[in-house]
This record gives C-alpha cells, structure tokens and sequence, in this order.
C-alpha cells in the first residue's frame, strides 16, 4: 500500500510537470497572410526537450533498455530517462527525425502550402519543437502504456514575424487517441518504440496542420 501511495505521488507531480511544460496559444494565420504565402520551408533544425517515462508500477525501468539500461542504477526517474535517451540513440531512433518526417507529409497531403525543395529567404520558415517525448502509464494500475508527445510549430516570415503558431500534446491518459500497448511489447524492442513515436508525431502533424 506504502508503494502505491510513493507512486501515485510520483504519477502526480510528473503529469502536474507535465501539464505546465510548454503550454502554447496558437497563432492563427491573418487573410492577408494566406492570401500572400503559398509556400513555406521546414527548418531542419528542431529543438527537443525533455522526456516523460512512466512505467508500470514496479517494473525494473533501469533493466528495460538492455545493456545500457542495465548499467543504471536504481530506477530513479532521472536515470530511467538517461536510460531511455541513450537507448533511442543507440538504435538510431530520433524523435527529431519523426516528426519532421511526418510534419512534412502532413502538410504535403493537405495541399494548404507547397514545400520548397531549397533554401529561400524571401519565403516563410516552419519551425518545429518537441518540448517533451516519451511514454507513461494509462493509469496508476496499468501495465499499458502510450506515446507522451507534445509538438509545437511556429511559422516565421522574411521578416522575422510569426505569421502562425500552433501547439498540441497527448497525456498518458484512457482518453489517449493512441492505442494503449503492452509496456512489455515494447521493452527492448527498439522497432516498436519508433513505430509508436512515429505514429503520435503523425497524429499531431495532422492536427497542427488542420489549423493553417
């Protein structure tokens, strides 16, 4: 009982932290603006923050993620995201690439903006951010978990002006739209890991887009 009172104290203040982290109004685009800007570039460059890992209850986090995870001690919250950072690099797995990946192929097949294919001063830059990433329990009791994103895009003209700006997440929560899976289906299975990344980035690509 102790162990669940700990954890659901913990749960708590991390979705609290959560919650405040990056919280953005979006940035309709003016008339004008959509009247003048036909396309856009998408920065190469995108920030990312910190990670949100929340296992099960009593799960052995630091075991999770094979011989790097294996080498941290303890299980504590820090070092079970040092944990899963190093393994994402390990596999090559980076959330940076995902949502850029699906960012531009949510805006390529809304047909709102073309891509520029090089460098342009003279047209709009896409910014994007992940201010947080990662994975959390459905609940206190379950053995399930989600994708925890957030994406934020600001788009800037050759003026330096923000034109549009838009910011969505998804909460380690039943209400997630992403399917809850197994925490065990995706320990030490890096394949699945990017799957599930990948398919919260698509997610909240196609919703950021939809505001243009």
């Amino acid at each position: 009982m102790s162990y669940l009172i700990r954890s659901s104290k913990v749960i708590s203040a991390l979705l609290l932290a959560f919650v405040i982290t990056g919280c953005a109004t979006s940035q309709r685009m003016s008339s004008e603006d959509k009247a003048r800007i036909k396309s856009t570039q998408v920065s190469q460059s995108v920030e990312k923050g910190q990670v949100f890992l929340l296992a099960p209850g009593g799960a052995a986090v630091g075991m999770m993620f094979g011989a790097v995870g294996g080498a941290v001690s303890g299980g504590m919250v820090v070092d079970a995201q040092t944990a899963f950072v190093n393994y994402l690099n390990q596999n090559n797995i980076s959330i940076e690439k995902l949502v850029q990946q699906e960012f531009e192929n949510a805006l390529r097949a809304s047909g709102k903006l073309s891509i520029a294919t090089s460098a342009d001063a003279g047209i709009p830059t896409i910014k994007l951010s992940v201010p947080q990433y990662g994975f959390g329990v459905t609940h206190l009791l379950s053995s399930n978990v989600v994708p925890v994103l957030q994406m934020k895009a600001d788009m800037v003209d050759d003026k330096g002006q923000t034109v549009w700006s838009a910011s969505d997440r998804m909460l380690p929560s039943i209400a997630s739209p992403m399917t809850a899976i197994a925490w065990a289906q995706i320990q030490n299975d890096p394949k699945e890991i990017e799957a599930q990344l990948r398919a919260a980035a698509k997610y909240l690509s196609n919703k950021l887009v939809q505001s243009l």
